[in-house]
Order: C-alpha cells, then sequence, then structure tokens
C-alpha cells in the first residue's frame, strides 16, 4: 500500500473529538475560500510559485458545495490511526522532506515506511510525475515474489 504525502497535516490524525471536527468545520462552512486556501498554503513548501498554489488553489475552490465542505468532513471525521490499525500490509508513505515533521516520524515511523521526498509540494504527483511513477515502481519492485522455478 502506498500514500502520497499525508503527514504534514498531522493535527488532523489521530481522530478529532467532535468538538475539534466543528471547530474545523466552522472554518470552511463560514469561509470555504480561506479553509482552502490554508490547505494550499500548508502543502507548500517555502519557495512554491505562488502562480502554482493559486492555480491548486482555484481548482480546489471550485468545487461545489456542499460537496466541498463534505469532502473534508469525511477527512476530518476520519481515524487513520484506528485504519493503520487494521492494515496488515506494509505501507510505504512518500512525504515531501520539507513539510514532515519529526513528529509525524516518531508518532508513525514503527507503522509506515516513511520516505522522505524532494518533488514538489503536497500535490507533488501532478508536479512530477515521471519522479512519482519511479517512486511506484520502486515500491512494486521491492514487493514483488519471484517466479517459482518450474521443475
Amino acid at each position: 500500500m502506498v500514500a502520497l504525502d499525508a503527514l504534514h497535516y498531522l493535527s488532523l490524525f489521530p481522530a478529532m473529538s467532535e468538538e475539534q471536527v466543528e471547530g474545523m468545520l466552522r472554518v470552511f462552512r463560514e469561509d470555504f475560500a480561506a479553509g482552502v486556501r490554508g490547505l494550499v498554503e500548508g502543502g507548500s513548501p517555502e519557495g512554491t510559485d505562488p502562480a502554482l498554489k493559486d492555480a491548486y488553489f482555484e481548482k480546489m475552490v471550485a468545487v461545489r458545495q456542499p460537496a466541498g465542505v463534505r469532502s473534508i468532513e469525511g477527512l476530518v471525521r476520519w481515524d487513520m490511526d484506528a485504519a493503520l490499525r487494521e492494515i496488515r500490509q506494509p505501507v510505504t508513505v512518500f512525504a515531501i522532506r520539507e513539510l514532515v515533521t519529526r513528529e509525524a516520524i516518531e508518532r508513525y515511523g514503527d507503522r509506515l515506511e516513511i520516505v522522505l521526498v524532494e518533488l514538489g509540494s503536497h500535490h507533488f504527483p501532478v508536479e512530477s510525475p515521471e519522479g512519482t511513477a519511479e517512486l511506484l515502481a520502486g515500491v512494486v519492485a521491492a514487493e514483488a515474489v519471484p517466479p517459482e522455478p518450474t521443475p
């Protein structure tokens, strides 16, 4: 299993209390654009091209409502820690080096193989599709089981 850069939004994990969920959702319900801008900024390392951030913002803020707020609600109500407890297969997380925190590595390093990458922002699969494909191919190759020899 592979995850593409989610460890910088550490405040989302583990599951939030109902009060915390409502506080987070209030931001998006009252000013969806401001909430989205915060997400874009939070997922962009220092030095990210402002035009690129603006493009991500415009695409994300254009989501029809209430679908946008409901997608955020699904995210903030999700309990990643509970999900990880149920997973038996190895999980590799490709995380942006400049965004990942020591806390994330300490919290999840025993359950996830965290591979630090320098391929752009939170949206690195879009920014660097070839680099992302190489990372994924490396995981697939490492997980491949050699065929049984024929007698």
